[in-house]
């Protein structure tokens, strides 16, 4: 039997394969890097960004404080009328409902006015 094909081409050649295709791919990268010109970075706004962090507190603190408000309530209730744990847990319930009515309506506006144009200016 003679020598398998898959031999014939191991040579001397395949020293310099890896090196020959890692020079085409330098090759290549710098043709890309010229085709497409310098990268320009995006102007950051401030104020947007300003705008975006205060709506992402206003939803922090409209999901504690929807907590809070119906544990507290709930707490109260439970201490009041003796129907401990039912109304802290309802409370605590119908508070985080509330604090995500709350969220939402706060993302809806948010949503809407970057819609018109309106999302630059501080809340």
């Amino acid at each position: 039997m003679g020598t398998p094909s898959h031999n014939a081409g191991q040579g001397g050649d395949s020293d310099r394969a890896p090196d020959g295709a890692r020079r085409r791919i330098d090759e290549l990268d710098e043709r890309l890097k010229k085709a497409r010109g310098p990268a320009a970075t995006p102007k950051l706004d401030l104020r947007e960004t300003h705008r975006q962090t205060g709506i992402a507190y206003r939803v922090m603190v409209d999901m504690i404080a929807g907590l809070l408000v119906g544990g507290f309530l709930g707490y109260w209730l439970d201490r009041w009328q003796g129907w401990a744990p039912y109304a802290l847990v309802g409370g605590l319930v119908l508070g985080f409902a509330a604090g995500i009515n709350n969220a939402w309506r706060a993302i809806r506006n948010y949503s809407d006015e970057v819609a018109k144009g309106d999302g630059n200016r501080l809340p």
